[in-house]
């Protein structure tokens, strides 16, 4: 069985409040994942950045590497920035497999999420 890590990527802030939100939602999916790897880095502005955790995975010899943008829009980060850093290790790593997986975009469970936000506005 090949080694195996998971990344979620967020964009990153200069707000440590803010990038405690992917912390946390990287906790939530590592118990929905039971004895996966999974790791969160940051597209900028905050550490650890997705250079760092490539490296690190690199060197602990996993084999792929899944890397999963928390983006709810596929705009130029999603769409450009994160596919040319991914294949610039691609080339530097050529035995490690680093697949690219879709943002969040638009799904049913996100406008159920918004609608119960919207519910809980009104009721207070």
């Amino acid at each position: 069985m090949k080694k195996e890590a998971i990344v979620l990527l967020g964009h990153g802030s200069r707000r440590s409040e803010a990038n405690d939100i992917l912390k946390g939602i990287t906790e939530i999916i590592k118990t929905k994942l039971d004895g996966k790897n999974v790791e969160y880095a940051y597209l900028e502005h905050a550490e650890p950045n997705i250079r760092d955790i490539i490296e690190k995975l690199a060197m602990d010899n996993f084999e792929i590497i899944y890397v999963m943008p928390y983006f709810l829009y596929s705009g130029n980060h999603v769409s450009r920035d994160i596919p040319k850093i991914l294949n610039d290790y691609k080339e530097k790593y050529p035995k490690i497999n680093i697949k690219l997986g879709d943002h969040i975009g638009i799904d049913e469970r996100m406008a159920q999420l918004v609608t119960e936000r919207i519910a809980s506005v009104k009721l207070a």
